[in-house]
């Protein structure tokens, strides 16, 4: 994701890591380090969100799904404090 930032700086898109709820600290951990604090326009931190697998699986049964757009991600997506 920072390479991705780094080389695109100008990029508005919104990145989300998926993983299992047990790597979640582990998320929080890697995408706050100084090193991705220093990112050209905003941290990593601010621009990445977590998704843990079960919000996706829950995403995906949302009857609606077929009707949204992808701000349905906005109320699963986790940012680290």
């Amino acid at each position: 994701m920072a390479d991705l930032c780094a080389l695109l700086p100008n990029i508005n898109v919104s990145l989300h890591i998926v993983a299992p709820e047990n790597r979640r600290s582990k998320v929080f951990q890697e995408i706050t380090r100084p090193v991705f604090s220093l990112l050209e326009n905003t941290p990593l931190s601010d621009r990445c969100t977590y998704l843990s697998y079960g919000s996706v699986e829950e995403i995906l049964n949302l009857d609606y799904l077929a009707h949204t757009t992808d701000s349905v991600l906005d109320e699963f997506a986790e940012y680290a404090e």
